[in-house]
């Protein structure tokens, strides 16, 4: 109570805290895990659960975290002896990974937490090789393929697969470059040869090969934007250039994105956004804001070595992780507002006044606020310790009517701890205050 009463002397005291816009710059460490193989592959479905696959021959391994990486769980892998080459996480309870090595009959597995059992969803003929790419769409989630010496796809989310040709016999794919933006529009980097995407448009009816200006022969990056116009690619030799198309990948030119990135290189983009990621084997990443004309490097912890990353967006929070050969594993909490400093997220008018719950909740460093407003109004939106000390100011000016967001970020001020924290705002005579709780 005492707390409450000094809480509620506090929130009355105005005060202006401007230039408070610092966000998720690094990638952090986010624990390790034990004997991941060579090529280890990481798959994200939110901010706290994520899937690892990988191991050896004869000593396949998968963890699972449900707490942001805190503690990773070694899974059991009963109904298989071979090393894993990629995996998808479906849910904290579910996931999907292939067999990589064999050179046929291999097998995908989906996870069910009943009974902690594998159960295989296909398997490929003789001599189809193993699988080494699993992707499902961010924007159709139910929408997955997966590579072997063929291409299969499903549309349920993995529970049933239908091959689809690729136009060529025996897909030769590097590992982890498969991209899917819809059941219509996906394709992979080439492993051997000149630099090539092979890549559809209508669903795998018809496939084009486009070559890259670049040099190397093992295409591991390719993505592409959501509305399938601008994408990228890059091989395990092309640093410091990457390829970019703008018209749906009919032509190709090359970016100079920078020194510092070397080795096998993957390219992810966050769907919905300008905002793309590039992985370098080396441990270095970068970051471009602007569909991938400019890069800035950003910190990777001092680790090595990272064979795969991969991110999701919630709330306009972007969620990354990245693993390495050794076991360490990277996290990285990005906002989308802060990096494109956009915060009007719809023009409809809501039909009450109402703060929501920011997400994530806990968080470390940044987290995003929604608010929504129904007539338009001066708007502040502040931040106070657990003692009623303001210690933000996120909103401070006039807002049109509609539903906003804002990111708030603990990464850059040392005199934040770990706690409790309050955020209230304030517009048209509404009034409301929520908790959040701060774990750094």
């Amino acid at each position: 109570m005492k707390k409450l009463a000094q809480f509620a002397t506090f929130i009355f005291l105005i005060y202006l805290f401007s230039g408070y816009n610092s966000y998720a710059q690094q990638w952090i460490l986010a624990g390790s895990v034990s004997n991941p193989g060579l090529t280890p592959s990481i798959s994200v479905y939110d901010n706290n659960v994520v899937w690892i696959a990988g191991g050896t021959d004869n000593n396949p391994k998968i963890y699972q975290t449900s707490n942001g990486g805190a503690v990773w769980n070694a899974i059991t892998t009963n109904g298989t002896t071979n090393q894993l080459f990629c995996v998808w996480a479906i849910n904290s309870t579910t996931a999907i990974v292939g067999e990589g090595v064999v050179n046929s009959n291999a097998r995908l597995y989906k996870f069910s937490s009943a009974g902690l059992k594998w159960n295989i969803v296909l398997e490929t003929g003789q001599n189809d090789g193993a699988f080494n790419n699993i992707t499902f769409s961010r924007t159709t989630p139910l929408v997955g393929g997966a590579l072997a010496n063929e291409f299969w796809m499903t549309t349920d989310g993995g529970n049933n697969w239908a091959q689809k040709s690729t136009g060529v016999v025996g897909v030769s794919a590097a590992q982890n470059s498969l991209m899917i933006v819809d059941q219509n529009f996906f394709g992979f980097g080439l492993k051997n040869g000149a630099p090539r995407v092979r890549m559809t448009t209508n669903g795998g009816t018809a496939w084009l090969t486009k070559n890259l200006s670049l040099i190397g022969n093992y295409t591991s990056g390719f993505t592409f934007r959501s509305d399938k116009l601008i994408g990228l690619s890059s091989t395990s030799e092309s640093m410091p250039y990457i390829s970019r198309t703008t018209d749906g990948g009919l032509t190709w030119n090359t970016v100079d994105i920078g020194a510092g990135l070397s080795g096998i290189t993957l390219i992810k983009w966050i769907p919905g956004t300008n905002v793309v990621y590039i992985l370098g084997s080396n441990g270095a990443v970068k970051r471009s804001t602007n569909n991938g004309l400019n890069w800035t490097s950003m910190g990777t912890a001092g680790v090595t070595g990272l064979t795969h990353f991969d991110f999701n967006k919630v709330n306009n929070i972007i969620c990354g992780y990245a693993v390495s050969s050794n076991g360490s594993v990277l996290k990285l909490i990005d906002s989308v507002l802060v990096l494109t400093g956009t915060g009007n997220i719809g023009t409809d008018v809501p039909s009450e006044y109402k703060l929501h719950q920011n997400y994530p909740n806990p968080f470390n460093p940044v987290t995003s606020i929604k608010y929504s407003v129904v007539k338009d109004g001066f708007v502040t939106l502040k931040i106070f310790d657990a003692l009623g000390r303001e210690t933000a100011t996120l909103v401070n000016e006039y807002k049109k009517a509609g539903t906003h967001e804002v990111s708030f970020s603990a990464g850059q001020n040392s005199s934040l701890s770990s706690g409790v924290y309050f955020y209230r705002i304030n517009v048209n005579g509404f009034t409301d205050i929520k908790q959040m709780v701060l774990i750094k």
